[in-house]
């Protein structure tokens, strides 16, 4: 069950980390209508709690013949709920580096593309990676959230030998130190 956790854990991530940089770029560099439309996902996702969407995709779309494994539902709704605050972070982090950077990339001859990949991108970077590092530690506690749609993680573990052991308190306070001891070594990885 704390393999599923981390696996879940690492694998949202990714997702999430992919999907905010193209969000975060389009509400960035993208036409009006596009930057629109990403401002819409980032505002939409930021403003609907992740149990819905873990519901909505597994139980909703169910109802319309789409079914997904448990497991991946999980993976593509904490994708696309943390995409949305990571493109804000990415935003942010473009936007702190200052105007020069980019005008000496283009005073050096390269082109915009370069000018981002080679100059404005790392130095964004590394100012993302403390707010990432946050989002990384709360996704591997948010992924308590999935024991409701019958993903074998942690916290369904934990609830299912507190109800046959009826030990909830010594149960629980072990499940704690679980995530505890797993989320300390997961933040100094992302580190």
């Amino acid at each position: 069950a704390a393999g599923m956790t981390v696996f879940l854990t690492i694998s949202s991530m990714a997702v999430a980390m992919l999907l905010g940089l193209g969000v975060a770029l389009l509400r960035l560099f993208a036409p009006l209508p596009l930057r629109w439309l990403a401002l819409a996902y980032v505002e939409f996702f930021r403003g609907i709690p992740l149990l819905l969407v873990l519901y909505f995709l597994y139980y909703g779309l169910a109802s319309f013949g789409f079914e997904m494994a448990a497991w991946v539902t999980a993976i593509l709704g904490f994708g696309l709920n943390y995409a949305a605050y990571e493109s804000e972070i990415y935003r942010s982090a473009i936007l702190s580096v200052p105007a020069r950077e980019g005008e000496a990339g283009r005073a050096l001859g390269m082109t915009e593309v370069q000018t981002f990949r080679r100059i404005i991108f790392p130095q964004a970077l590394r100012t993302a990676l403390g707010p990432m590092t946050n989002d990384f530690v709360a996704l591997f506690k948010d992924t308590s959230l999935v024991s409701v749609i019958a993903v074998h993680e942690l916290t369904k573990e934990y609830l299912i030998l507190s109800r046959s052991s009826l030990k909830f308190v010594e149960l629980g306070l072990l499940t704690a130190g679980l995530y505890v001891a797993m989320s300390i070594p997961l933040g100094y990885l992302s580190r």
